[in-house]
């Protein structure tokens, strides 16, 4: 049967206990009897059950220093034969003293609560039977008579066996509930040990950095993804492992209303960084939470994310715009049958023609945009690429060809690019440059097409510049955004989808700034970037028409 308490702890510091009792007696019997205020009955005898007593209590110190490892029944006998020592010895020291007017019979009690804290309920109650009915046997012994009459000897001897019961009885119920409350606390503990350790492989697993610091700006914990995010420094300290972190940290600390998420640019040393704040314990008393997320792969997934929508829509509407499309090129083809046209007439024609297979192939680029198709790349001829543009794009608009001034410099720059997906960037570049910029108007400058090849791997570049005021700092923020646009009636999917081209073909898109206007910057990848035969193509891949 398990007991409430079977510790070895509690048999030794109930050996102690016994000893220091085993002590007392034999010092009461060698060195008090010349107090009047205690004579035993028969000193020899006391003094050698003193003794026997002082030897049965070392005996089983002994025994309970070297049970730390006993199992559960073998500790239950040793308190059970403690406590039957206890009482056998107590009552012979009654019965040498003098009985239970001494006094000595209060030592029981201590004797039977422990053994109440360490057995069960029925061996408690036992032990205390047992001790009561020592204690009636020795009064028996010692009285002068063996009839019960109300004397004050049996009288204290009910009283203290009575104590003894109440004493059993309420020991045991504490220790019960000691019990049951100490498996609840082994019980939370291993849940929260549980817990702790499931935290910390989820904490360990997380694709996002997490870094715990104390006010003091040690380290307390940091997972893998944060170690792999920050540059590869040892420390244990934030300060030693990333300076611009702990600055960020100082700064937060000593003004709590900045914005809890900080954005730390890339460098040589690691990546683009979004780091959120949070405190740790009442007013971060405990320190501060840091949860570092890669930047880049934010933006990627936010791409992604409106490159699916953009998708969607592009498939919703393509039906509806292929149709009339579709009705406006059949139609096209049957006029130009007519025996009746005259040049101009042939003109148009040809313009509608070629408008409606540009609007085609425009649905096609955004839709394989959105279903992630790599585009067709090929070396291209900037300077060659860009007059091919330059007529189609006047001759669609009725404009005249100095209306586009273009300047390669030098004229064999080649790029890597699908042709017909740059010709749709410059479409809408030129358009935003035409209706931005200010070239509707009469006397107005051309739009600027100045490119050529850089100093490293070939890379070039082409700027597309109008006369325009130029865009507004506060503009540049949502400027590749779709779906919004500063212009009335603008959709914001034109410079959207630019972008989304370019980094299609492994270029970018960017507006810079520019003294006579404004400025979009096409960076080509290198053209000798190691892409293979098959994605490089022939010289050129046709007509973008």
């Amino acid at each position: 049967m398990k007991t409430p308490v079977d510790t070895p702890h509690s048999l030794w510091l109930i050996g102690l206990y016994r000893l220091f009792v085993a002590s007392f007696l034999l010092w009461l019997g060698t060195i008090a009897p010349g107090d009047p205020g205690f004579v035993p009955a028969s000193t020899p005898g006391f003094q050698f059950v003193a003794a026997g007593y002082l030897a049965f209590a070392m005996v089983l110190a002994v025994l309970a220093r070297e049970s730390a490892q006993a199992p559960a029944p073998l500790l239950e006998y040793q308190v059970i034969g403690g406590a039957l020592g206890d009482i056998l010895a107590i009552s012979l020291v009654l019965l040498t003293a003098g009985g239970v007017e001494t006094g000595l019979g209060l030592l029981l009690i201590p004797a039977v609560a422990a053994t109440a804290a360490m057995t069960s309920g029925r061996i408690s109650l036992f032990v205390a039977a047992l001790a009561t009915l020592m204690l009636l046997i020795t009064e028996l012994v010692i009285g002068p008579k063996l009839a019960w009459a109300f004397t004050p000897a049996p009288t204290q001897t009910g009283l203290l066996g009575a104590t003894l019961f109440v004493a059993v009885i309420m020991v045991w119920r504490l220790a019960r509930r000691a019990g049951i409350s100490e498996d609840q606390l082994a019980r939370q503990e291993e849940d929260l040990a549980s817990l702790a350790e499931l935290n910390a492989q989820i904490v360990a697993r997380m694709g996002a950095g997490v870094i715990a610091v104390e006010r003091n700006g040690r380290i307390r914990s940091i997972n893998e993804a944060a170690r792999r995010l920050l540059p590869p420094r040892a420390g244990r300290t934030l300060q030693e492992l990333s300076p611009r972190l702990a600055d960020a940290l100082r700064q937060w600390q000593r003004e709590p209303r900045l914005p809890l998420s900080v954005q730390f640019p890339g460098d040589a040393e690691q990546t683009e960084l979004e780091v959120r704040l949070a405190p740790l314990g009442f007013a971060g008393e405990q320190g501060t939470l840091l949860i570092l997320e890669d930047a880049t792969e934010i933006k990627r997934k936010a791409h992604a994310s409106k490159l699916q929508s953009l998708g969607k829509l592009t498939a919703s509407i393509a039906h509806e715009i292929r149709n009339p499309l579709g009705a406006i090129s059949h139609s096209a083809q049957l006029l130009a049958e007519s025996p009746q046209l005259t040049v101009s007439d042939k003109r148009l024609l040809e313009i509608i023609q070629n408008q409606s297979a540009r609007v085609d192939q425009v649905i096609r680029n955004v839709l394989s945009l959105s279903r992630g198709r790599p585009a067709e790349r090929g070396r291209l001829v900037l300077l060659e690429r860009l007059e091919r543009f330059a007529e189609e794009f006047c001759g669609a608009l009725q404009l005249r060809r100095d209306a586009l001034h273009i300047r390669v410099t030098p004229p064999d720059a080649e790029v890597l690019f699908d042709p017909l997906q740059l010709n749709q960037v410059l479409w809408n570049l030129c358009h935003n440059a035409r209706v931005h910029g200010g070239h509707d108007n009469p006397g107005q400058g051309p739009i600027v097409l100045r490119g050529g090849a850089g100093q490293i791997s070939r890379a070039a570049t082409l700027d597309v510049i109008d006369a325009g005021p130029g865009i507004l700092p506060a503009q540049l923020e949502d400027l590749f955004e779709p779906f919004r646009s500063h212009a009335p009636g603008g959709t914001g999917l034109g410079l959207y989808i630019s972008r989304l081209l370019c980094e299609n073909n492994g270029a970018a898109l960017e507006y810079v700034q520019h003294p006579q206007g404004g400025c979009f910057r096409i960076l080509f990848a290198p053209v000798d970037d190691g892409s293979s035969p098959a994605e490089r193509g022939p010289p050129d891949l046709g007509d973008s028409k």
